[in-house]
């Protein structure tokens, strides 16, 4: 019982066990009216709540619970839970519910990014890239929502498919700021509209592009990126120093 135990409590065992599950959820897309694979899935699940029940028993709910890496573990785990339903509950359930339990079943390949090396700073260099970013972000926000009014307003009548409702336009206008085939829009406005409104539109949409997309979208990619790794730089250069240093010190000695 004890080497089972250490079994449920290793994370190279687990980690297994994590990636042996998403295999066979992936290769069960495939053969999706198999019950072997059914019931696979089913036994992972099962493993899961044991090795939750396993490190509770081990650890406490207190300790076991203060650790961020378990609650994912324990959240992930819940929701694949009814999964089981249609395995070990006889019950009659529409279609559409039992699809959804079936769903929720791939949360548990969620938990292969905890086995990711250095997760930790990455998630670290995450969380100060969107605190140093969302300044940025809540200004071009505002100026997305301040345009969808705008160009529903200008251009709802001649392209409703784009701009008919704000939200239309909210969803058109972000799709050129990511400048994603933006020049199909002015290029569909100018096709149902007058020289003169043509032109407005190209020249409307090209100074929307580069205010939008290439200032505010790059300025938002480039602060991002620069303090997801910023962290990373201050240790390399804290290693560096330390370096130098001891390179000083050894060569104080050997003037001596």
């Amino acid at each position: 019982m004890g080497a089972v135990r250490r079994l449920f409590l290793n994370d190279k065992v687990m980690m297994g066990l994590v990636i042996l599950n998403t295999l066979s959820i992936f290769v069960g897309g495939y053969y999706s009216d198999v019950f072997a694979f059914t019931l696979l899935d089913s036994i992972f699940t099962v493993l899961f709540i044991v090795e939750v029940l396993v490190k509770v028993r081990e650890w406490g709910w207190k300790e076991y619970w203060a650790d961020g890496w378990n609650r994912f573990d324990f959240v992930i785990t819940m929701v694949a839970i009814p999964s089981l339903v249609n395995m070990f509950v006889h019950i009659s359930i529409p279609t559409n519910i039992l699809l959804a339990f079936r769903v929720l079943r791939v949360f548990k390949s969620f938990r292969l990014f905890k086995f990711i090396p250095n997760i930790k700073d990455v998630l670290k260099g995450i969380k100060l890239a969107i605190r140093a970013s969302l300044v940025v972000a809540v200004g071009v926000a505002v100026l997305l929502l301040v345009m969808s009014i705008l160009t529903s307003a200008l251009f709802g009548q001649v392209a409703p498919e784009y701009f008919g409702s704000p939200g239309l336009a909210l969803y058109s206008t972000f799709r050129l700021f990511t400048v994603e085939g933006w020049y199909d829009i002015p290029d569909l406005i100018a096709e149902r509209s007058s020289a003169a409104m043509a032109t407005f539109a190209r020249v409307f949409f090209s100074i929307e592009l580069f205010v939008g997309g290439v200032m505010g979208m790059s300025l938002i990619n480039s602060i991002f990126v620069d303090a997801a790794v910023s962290d990373n730089n201050d240790e390399v250069i804290d290693k560096l120093n330390a370096l130098e240093k001891k390179l000083d010190e050894l060569s104080g000695k050997k003037s001596e």
